[in-house]
């Protein structure tokens, strides 16, 4: 795969042992720090038509497919143009394979906000279906699912397999049925459900790195219970006999910057104080925990892709 850096904050600085290890590979950067702080969080839909139209631009599809790092994961909601430029290569269908502490469902600025993109994405021409791994938060427990698009799970479009029910309940119950949980099926079993769950030749992977335990990752959202060899060996699995059409990469930690009118920016700057954890970490060793992760994350998709 070639790794590419895009580059819409500064979270992927400093991390200067990854940057040689992705040159090594063929790995390109493309920075698009001057639309970042308007995309963070949520953007209009203007917005990224600028960033698709700077992808074509500055990022001519290769041969090889990309591995795409793009910073936090408040810019998780650029996933979908990821998307569309494999599918314009690869052709389809195609399985999305989403692993992320949060379900990134809402139904409201679908395909805009970081935690409405799936929609978006389940519906993609060439998207046989999106299938979420990891799950961790409260979004999926009884009293929020409601607001989360419901319809993709009857169509088909989507299946989540949360990696544990959200605290205080029994089981994961959506759209009238028990969902399996990582944790109860136990990691091996689930990886077989998985397989037999893929029923297309293609595949792509999304991860936002706050599925993983706060030791392996640190990013601007809560993190989940994942480890890093759980994620590894679902990117294994995943691949094998089958083509790995694209991937990308959120959840490296950076300081937030908004932009946008005045009113967006303090708009968002409220939405991040209510969802998001309020201390921020040391960011030197954020860095360094993040780019550890990134650097097996690098191999495991060259391994996956090969």
């Amino acid at each position: 795969m070639r790794p590419v850096f895009l580059r819409l904050d500064d979270a992927l600085d400093a991390q200067s042992d990854f940057a040689r290890a992705a040159e090594g590979q063929g790995g390109r950067s493309l920075d698009a720090r001057d639309l970042g702080p308007a995309l963070r969080l949520w953007a209009p839909a203007s917005r990224l038509a600028d960033l698709r139209s700077r992808l074509a631009r500055d990022l001519p599809l290769a041969e090889r497919a990309d591995l795409v790092f793009a910073g936090s994961g408040d810019f998780h909601h650029v996933s979908p143009l990821l998307i569309e430029r494999a599918l314009a290569c690869a052709g389809g269908p195609a399985t999305v394979i989403h692993l992320d502490n949060h379900p990134d469902w809402m139904t409201f600025a679908r395909g805009r906000h970081c935690g409405s993109w799936v929609g978006e994405a389940a519906r993609l021409p060439g998207v046989a279906k999106v299938i979420t791994i990891g799950v961790c938060s409260p979004d999926i427990g009884r009293a929020r699912a409601r607001q989360g698009d419901i319809g993709l799970l009857e169509d088909g479009r989507l299946e989540l397999y949360a990696w544990c029910a959200p605290e205080g309940e029994a089981e994961v119950l959506l759209n009238g049925r028990a969902w399996p949980t990582v944790s109860a099926l136990g990691e091996a079993a689930f990886l077989d459900l998985l397989d037999r769950r893929i029923e297309t030749a293609q595949v792509y992977v999304t991860l936002d790195k706050d599925v993983l335990a706060g030791d392996e990752a640190v990013s601007n959202w809560d993190q989940g219970q994942a480890s890093l060899d759980f994620v590894l060996a679902v990117l294994d699995r995943v691949a094998a006999g089958r083509e790995l059409i694209g991937a990308d990469v959120v959840g490296d930690w950076s300081r937030p910057v908004y932009g946008g009118t005045p009113g967006r920016a303090w708009i968002k700057r409220v939405e991040a104080y209510l969802d998001q954890p309020r201390q921020a970490p040391d960011a030197a060793i954020a860095r360094r925990i993040n780019e550890a992760a990134n650097l097996k994350l690098l191999d495991a998709f060259a391994r996956a892709a090969a």
